[in-house]
């Protein structure tokens, strides 16, 4: 039989790891992507990191997820860049160019 030392961080991990798990079970979801789990669930020294003021870039989040980043997480936007954000439809599928069948990103003006 074997035993294993494990110190309060890696079981806050392991907890951490199983609880988005079984949340993507519960509701028959895909698991979170790192980004998406940085945005929705940082660990404390990702927002340490951030209020030194350091910013993290998020490249081809759905507007959707933006969105509800602007709203639920606005006491950390001046940590957060959104680029090649994904425009979604109304049931929160990519929209394609028609002509190109590549998948429709907001534009951040600059060219």
């Amino acid at each position: 039989m074997m035993s294993y030392i494990v110190n309060s961080r890696t079981c806050f991990s392991l907890i951490g790891a199983l609880s988005v798990a079984l949340t993507a079970c519960a509701y028959n979801t895909q698991p979170l992507t790192w980004q998406q789990r940085r945005l929705e669930q940082p660990s404390e020294r990702e927002l340490q990191w951030e209020r030194s003021g350091h910013v993290m870039i998020y490249e081809g989040m759905k507007d959707r997820e933006v969105e509800r980043a602007m709203t639920h997480h606005f006491d950390r936007v001046q940590g957060m860049m959104f680029v090649n954000t994904v425009v979604t439809d109304d049931d929160g599928r990519p929209l394609k160019d028609p002509k190109t069948g590549r998948v429709v990103t907001e534009s951040d003006g600059c060219d």
